[in-house]
């Protein structure tokens, strides 16, 4: 029984990142590190006051974001819990830096032998502490930021550190509406490893556009993530139809269907007013995590944010399958200007 737990802690955060785990440890930081961010679907080209921006796109870090502070907490599934915090400390106008902790507790569980006998209770939890800026390139509205982050895993007796990074790119023209980003996510490797085994971190490498609408307070945001693991489609045989001969058959998917297993959609009201409201739709998590049978509208999430003078409160909820959902919340604080 206690082997089985921590096979199952190992392996967890893969399944609950909707199925790409297997070839890759510490999952757990491939998962949203804001309300705004899950509402939305994980966009990268999220840029304004709101520092949670910068935990997905290190390019988006600026100076106005100092002395901000900000903690999420997420109740995540079967007693597991989860969260994310981060300080702004502002150089100037134009430069900060910025701290993160990604952290997620796993709880406690009762050990066994291979006989059952009880051996007692164990934890188990991983947390990221990360660091990061940005700086300009070429001109003011094309920046590139870069973030370093330390990871530390304890599940029962087994421990594993690694360092990693990420490196962003943010590009918007001073007279449209538009913006591009690009973002490598979870750069490097373990230091130590579970029983010695080393295995690759969940890297990431994502490219998104956005836009806002000329005659609406709407801002919509289009992603293509897991651009370095092409293609995340595979053929599911419960979508196969039966032959009259008693065979299957299997459909062959085409370049736009295997395109939008890699996509996401977001779509903000109000983006820059005190109140706004979110929707978003993650393409892979709706094919992956559905039942057939049972509509549960896996892949849609939502959210609002309000501003409340210095404070800014953000809910989201996400649907991922009938065993379970998601709900975030957030807090941020702002200094006096």
């Amino acid at each position: 029984m206690k082997q089985f737990a921590v096979c199952w802690l190992l392996g967890c955060t893969a399944f609950l990142s909707a199925q790409i785990g297997g070839d890759a440890t510490f999952r757990f930081l491939e998962l949203s590190n804001s309300p705004r961010q899950l509402a939305l679907g994980d966009p990268i080209t999220l840029q304004d006051m709101d520092i949670s921006t910068t935990l997905a796109n290190p390019a988006m870090i600026r100076g106005e974001h100092g002395g901000q502070v900000m903690v999420n907490y997420e109740p995540y599934f079967d007693g597991i819990s989860r969260g994310t915090a981060a300080y702004a400390y502002g150089f100037n106008r134009q430069k900060a830096l910025v701290f993160d902790v990604n952290y997620i507790n796993y709880g406690t569980f009762d050990g066994a032998d291979p006989l059952g006998n009880p051996t007692g209770s164990f934890t188990g939890s991983e947390v990221a502490l990360g660091i990061a800026s940005s700086h300009y390139f070429i001109r003011q509205n094309i920046y590139i930021g870069a973030r370093l982050r330390y990871t530390l895993s304890n599940l029962e007796a087994y421990t594993s550190t690694a360092l990693s990074g990420d490196i962003g790119l943010y590009y918007s023209p001073v007279t449209k509406p538009w913006r591009i980003a690009l973002v490598y996510q979870h750069m490097g490797s373990q230091l130590t490893a579970y029983e010695d085994v080393f295995e690759p971190l969940p890297a990431n490498l994502s490219l998104g556009f956005s836009s806002a609408l000329k005659h609406l307070p709407l801002r919509w945001h289009l992603t293509f993530h897991h651009l370095n693991k092409y293609p995340l489609y595979f053929d599911n045989p419960e979508d196969a139809s039966q032959t009259l001969g008693g065979g299957t058959n299997q459909k062959p998917a085409g370049l736009t269907k295997k395109l939008l297993r890699h996509a996401s959609f977001g779509v903000e009201v109000f983006p820059a007013s005190l109140f706004s409201i979110r929707l978003g739709y993650h393409a892979q998590r709706a094919a992956e995590l559905r039942i057939l049978e049972l509509r549960n509208f896996s892949g849609l999430s939502f959210g609002v944010g309000m501003q409340l003078r210095r404070l800014r409160f953000q809910i989201s909820h996400a649907r991922y399958n009938v065993a379970g959902n998601r709900t975030f919340l957030g807090l941020t604080l702002e200094p006096r200007r």
